[in-house]
């Protein structure tokens, strides 16, 4: 091969790859990644990206947000599904719930710290207006149950939106962070 070549990706394997890549890249770089950089860690052409993503916005969503907010919602319609429901009681609910959260989260750093990176440095084409939108429409069938369980237990004293945020927001910054803070990983309590 001589420079400047690319080896040959198998056919049909691409987008997994550049989906791959932007969840690194996104993570290591913030939303100020390049889709150039992002091409060149998955191996791929520059302009298969837009080929099969359209934009940096929309790789950003698929490779990022699209399996944070489907994780929340599985983790949410599971936890809606259980026929063991009626019968929990709230605490172990919630507690339920913000495991599969942690897990979810630890499990997926580069998920994680892309989020950070964009939530700190903010985005100037709008993408964090779109992702606030997102979040918002996947939160939302869990506002009533987190009011019901917090108006139960006589903790109403905000609003329930706001609560759930930051739970979510506490549970993904331990996940992605409490690692770092042990001196190894044998450490790092289960």
């Amino acid at each position: 091969m001589t420079a400047g070549q690319r080896k040959r990706v198998r056919r049909g394997s691409a987008p997994g790859l550049i989906n791959d890549a932007a969840r690194e890249v996104f993570a290591e770089r913030g939303y100020g990644a390049t889709t150039r950089e992002i091409a060149t860690r998955a191996g791929v052409s520059h302009d298969l990206i837009f080929r099969y993503f359209d934009s940096k916005e929309k790789l950003f969503f698929d490779a990022v947000v699209t399996p944070l907010l489907d994780a929340v919602g599985g983790l949410h319609q599971r936890w809606l599904d259980d026929p063991a429901l009626t019968t929990m009681d709230h605490d172990r609910l919630i507690r339920r719930f913000t495991t599969g959260f942690y897990e979810f989260m630890s499990t997926n750093q580069s998920i994680a710290r892309a989020m950070v990176h964009l939530f700190a440095a903010g985005s100037t084409e709008g993408e964090l207006e779109r992702l606030r939108a997102r979040i918002s429409e996947t939160l939302a069938p869990m506002i009533a149950p987190v009011d019901a369980y917090l108006t139960s237990e006589g903790l109403r004293h905000s609003s329930p939106a706001l609560q759930l945020r930051l739970m979510m927001l506490f549970v993904g910054v331990a996940a992605t962070f409490l690692r770092s803070t042990y001196p190894t990983d044998e450490d790092v309590p289960s």
